[in-house]
């Protein structure tokens, strides 16, 4: 009996060792886990931060630039309504010839936007356009960075790192948008800003009562009309197709139009040649990382090139 009583005496305190050693682990993990959830934390808070106040930026320098729209008729016309309302007055007898108005453009109103591009500069040199839709909140400068493609897909107007970028161009466009095709990228944020409304456009109804796009630039407005709504995939544009003959061009549009036979948005009543100056804006799919959504517009007043 005596033996096995000391036995068991030593026994014990190895058990506490084992226990001892377990619960140890246990704090560790629990330090290690408590960590990662304050730094997982910290990251999400300092993102947020970073787009909040990026966003915050974007919504003051919109306010400024559209202090001056204060007409209460910015209703836009369809290639339609101006081909009949062109075939109306030649039908009818004009007494007096109407006085030009200096806010349109191809036949289309164009919004009144305050564009001080010496103090938009002063935020960020390389700002040199202003993208409008009206319809959607895209509202936006437009900038080209002189050496990185990708800089404003990563980069805030700041110049912090972080969402939600910028509206872009990249060097193989030319900032004055006499290219064939002008391709402007921006992210497709879940709270609604940059390029996210692009996605408005794969509604039939929408993509009819919203055709125009303006572009701002220092000496000029350029005014598109949409054409073309559709999921492409991630092909590099303007790497994957040659634009420098009539024949590039010509298989690229038919290439567009190919697509009124899947899901999307095409317009057949707006002309677009190989002569033709495009806008594309691009734009990720949510759930689709290998697909883009694309809205493509063509240029109305090629006599202001």
């Amino acid at each position: 009996m005596e033996k096995n009583k000391n036995k068991e005496v030593k026994l014990k305190p190895e058990k506490n060792k084992e226990a001892k050693k377990r619960f140890n682990i246990y704090i560790y993990f629990i330090i290690v886990l408590a960590a990662t959830l304050l730094v997982v934390l910290g990251i999400f808070i300092r993102n947020y931060r970073i787009q909040r106040t990026a966003q915050k930026e974007y919504e003051e320098l919109a306010a400024k630039v559209n202090q001056l729209q204060t007409r209460t008729d910015n209703r836009m016309q369809t290639s339609q309504e101006r081909v009949t309302q062109a075939e109306n007055t030649e039908s009818t007898e004009v007494n007096e010839p109407a006085e030009p108005v200096e806010d349109t453009k191809a036949g289309v109103n164009i919004p009144e936007k305050t564009l001080d591009w010496d103090e938009m500069r002063k935020l960020n040199p390389d700002i040199y356009a202003w993208i409008c839709i009206p319809g959607t909140d895209i509202d936006y400068p437009v900038l080209q960075h002189p050496t990185d493609d990708s800089y404003y897909l990563n980069y805030n107007m700041n110049g912090t790192r972080g969402y939600p970028g910028c509206i872009y161009t990249e060097k193989l466009n030319s900032k004055e948008f006499t290219d064939f095709d002008t391709v402007l990228y921006g992210h497709n944020m879940r709270n609604a800003s940059m390029f996210a409304d692009l996605h408005d456009y794969e509604v039939s109804t929408f993509f009819e009562n919203n055709p125009y796009v303006f572009v701002y630039t220092g000496s000029r407005v350029f005014v598109y009309e949409i054409f073309a709504a559709y999921k492409g995939n991630d092909a590099h544009i303007l790497y994957m197709n040659d634009f420098s003959t009539k024949a590039g061009r010509q298989e690229y549009i038919d290439g567009i139009l190919d697509n009124r036979d899947k899901e999307a948005n095409i317009r057949a009543d707006v002309p677009v040649t190989v002569d033709s100056h495009l806008i594309t804006l691009s734009t990720c799919v949510k759930g689709e990382n290998d697909r883009r959504f694309l809205v493509q517009a063509v240029l109305l007043n090629e006599d202001d090139l």
